[in-house]
């Protein structure tokens, strides 16, 4: 039997599995992947909602199949999203505060308690379109649906690709966006939004209001980018000549880096960085173990050495403005930093007893921040009418917001998805491959960048974020099926 009949053979099961909607969910998913985030990033009450019910719809259109609702009882991320989901519908139903929006200024937290039953997790009611526990609801419920779908509805390896290069292209389009902008700068989004209370600094990128967010998206985008180019490596096993492609899609992955040099994050730029050369270090180990020795993969790699030399004469010689520009400045101001004291109240916030184990409810930090904040004098102002130089939505580290927001005992099973999902594709390393490896790497990234800000509080970011993870574990587990039916 020859090559081209193995691959055949072995490829048949995968053949005869598909359908169920299959492709029709990972078009709706992958467009939408493409679309959301240029929706002002993904951060408004109504791209949220979209989110939730192109997930609805998905699922709806996945659980046609029976084979496909057999996939999905078996999936244990489905169960434990699904109590994570009821266990924040619960703080919603169970509102301890009510009427959230009328809360203008701070000490008013208190006055504002409603009956609830205390052993039940409970959050706020409030105006939807502010930070609130139904909104919350709304916001965790999409990734989990799309999520749901995916896994649900795909049976062939193929179009786990296909959502990683829909990332990939998308990325590389908005990091061209960001280049443009270092030197076309605009305080609109996209040069003609704008809304009030946007950030008078100027920190929005691309479609997005804070290039933090931006950022998150672009090293996610990357990540799939050195997969892309890790897959295409794969490939060369079963060919006898490069088609040129892979050093294409590194180049594009360079692009995407030399995009960090002008956002001006700084947590970005760091994960940037481990990502691209993390990944790149696969990327060589994963061929040289195979003994192939690729001319694009090493073209590739020329490229990318030139341009990360080039990147870096040329952000010091700008060094007054860019990333490591706002670097220094913090480091020479940093009373104008005062996210380690924001987590210091967070902190605070999580370890009250009355809150420890059921949380604050989602969406609350807004509401109870200030009570803890007039009690730092960092914070407090008489020039301000409440007595505070601002309120936060957010503490910039997720690790801790989510403990204060829904406890140990809801973060406890988000934890758990993110344990099961990287402990079973490392169970199933063999069937990763280099490109699932570098998935994992730029996964495990954003989730270091949550110590220092809160990524996962945007959709377009969490949803990527999501459903690369479980797309890379689902070919994981393919191949594994494959192998034991061949």
């Amino acid at each position: 039997m020859n090559s081209q009949q193995s691959r055949a053979v072995a490829t048949a099961p995968e053949q005869l599995s598909s359908g169920g909607g299959e492709r029709l969910v990972v078009r709706l998913i992958c467009l939408w992947m493409v679309i959301q985030p240029w929706l002002i990033g993904g951060v408004f009450w109504w791209s949220e909602a979209f989110n939730t019910l192109v997930g609805a719809v998905g699922l709806a259109i996945a659980l046609r199949s029976r084979e496909n609702r057999r996939t999905l009882w078996r999936f244990p991320v489905f169960w434990l999203g699904l109590l994570f989901c009821g266990y924040v519908l619960c703080q919603a139903l169970n509102a301890r505060v009510y009427e959230a929006q009328r809360v203008p200024t701070a000490r008013i937290y208190d006055d504002l308690i409603r009956p609830h039953l205390s052993w039940l997790p409970s959050g706020v009611l409030g105006n939807y379109f502010q930070p609130c526990t139904w909104r919350s609801f709304v916001y965790w419920l999409g990734p989990w649906l799309l999520v749901c779908a995916w896994w649900a509805a795909v049976h062939r390896r193929r179009m786990g690709r296909l959502l990683a290069l829909a990332a990939f292209v998308n990325g590389v389009v908005m990091a061209g966006l960001v280049l443009y902008e270092r030197f076309h700068p605009s305080e609109k989004i996209l040069w003609f939004y704008t809304f009030p209370g946007m950030n008078p600094n100027g920190t929005n990128a691309a479609s997005f209001v804070d290039h933090n967010k931006a950022a998150a998206l672009l090293y996610l985008s990357m990540g799939a980018g050195l997969a892309v180019a890790g897959r295409l490596q794969a490939r060369l096993r079963e060919q006898t000549r490069d088609n040129g492609v892979t050093w294409l899609a590194l180049f594009g992955c360079l692009v995407i880096f030399a995009s960090f040099f002008a956002l001006g994050s700084r947590a970005g730029l760091a994960v940037a960085c481990g990502i691209f050369g993390g990944g790149f270090a696969i990327l060589i180990m994963a061929r040289l173990l195979a003994r192939d020795y690729s001319p694009g993969l090493w073209l590739g790699g020329a490229i990318l050495v030139a341009g990360v030399i080039g990147l870096s004469f040329f952000e010091f010689h700008n060094r007054e403005t860019g990333t490591l520009g706002r670097i220094k400045y913090l480091s020479e101001h940093p009373d104008e930093d005062t996210r380690v004291l924001l987590r210091q109240e967070t902190m605070r916030m999580v370890k009250d007893k009355e809150h420890f184990w059921l949380g604050w409810g989602g969406g609350s930090f807004r509401y109870v921040s200030p009570n803890f904040f007039h009690a730092d004098s960092v914070f407090t102002d008489p020039y301000y009418d409440n007595g505070l130089r601002f309120q936060t939505d957010w503490t910039h580290s997720d690790w801790l917001q989510l403990p204060m927001e829904f406890g140990v005992i809801g973060a406890g099973l988000l934890l758990a998805i993110l344990l099961y999902i990287y402990g079973r594709a490392l169970w199933l390393a063999r069937r990763l491959g280099a490109a699932g490896f570098v998935i994992l790497l730029a996964g495990g990234g954003m989730l270091a960048h949550a110590v220092v800000d809160f990524p996962t509080y945007n959709a377009s970011v969490l949803t990527l974020f999501s459903l690369l993870l479980v797309s890379t574990l689902k070919n994981a587990e393919l191949d594994a099926r494959r192998a034991s039916k061949a």
